[in-house]
C-alpha cells in the first residue's frame, strides 16, 4: 500500500510559501518556523500551528480534508503604531497566500478565516491567525 506524504508535503508547501513572501518582504516578515517556537525571535515572525484533518473512505479514494493555520506574529510596543505596521502586514500575506491557490500539488483551498488574537502570556504579542477552511486532497485506497 502506498504510504502517503501529505501532511509532510504541506509543512513543505507552506515553509516554501511562506519563504517567498519573506524573500519578496524582507522588512515585513522575518522569519517563519515550521511550528510553534519555544520562543519568538526575530519578529515580526509566522510559524505553522495547527492542522485538524477529516477523513473519509468511499469507492476505493480515502478524502482528507485540512484547516491548518499560519499565525502571524509581532511585538507590541507603541499600540497604534504596531497595530497599524500589523494590518498592514495583514493584507499584504492575503495578497500573497491568494496566489498560492495549490499549497500542495493536487490540492486546492477556497476559503479562509482571519483572526486576530493575543500571543504570548502578558499579551506581550499581537497575532492573526490564517486559517485554510478546506485545503483537500484524494488519495487511492487499496
Amino acid at each position: 500500500m502506498p504510504t502517503s506524504t501529505f501532511r509532510v508535503d504541506l509543512v513543505a508547501g507552506v515553509t516554501t510559501m511562506m519563504n517567498a513572501y519573506i524573500a519578496a518582504n524582507p522588512t515585513k516578515i522575518l522569519r517563519h518556523y515550521r511550528s510553534l517556537p519555544a520562543q519568538f525571535q526575530d519578529l515580526p515572525a509566522s510559524y505553522f500551528d495547527v492542522r485538524p484533518e477529516t477523513v473519509s473512505h468511499a469507492n476505493g479514494l480515502r478524502d482528507r480534508v485540512t484547516q491548518p493555520s499560519i499565525v502571524v506574529v509581532t511585538r507590541l510596543t507603541d499600540n497604534g503604531e504596531t497595530t497599524d505596521l500589523h494590518d498592514q502586514l495583514v493584507d499584504s500575506l492575503l495578497d500573497h497566500l491568494t496566489s498560492y491557490p495549490h499549497i500542495v500539488a493536487g490540492t486546492v483551498w477556497s476559503d479562509l478565516t482571519i483572526a486576530d488574537e493575543a500571543v504570548g502570556t502578558d499579551n506581550q504579542f499581537v497575532g492573526t491567525r490564517f486559517t485554510f477552511g478546506n485545503i483537500s486532497i484524494a488519495e487511492g485506497r487499496t
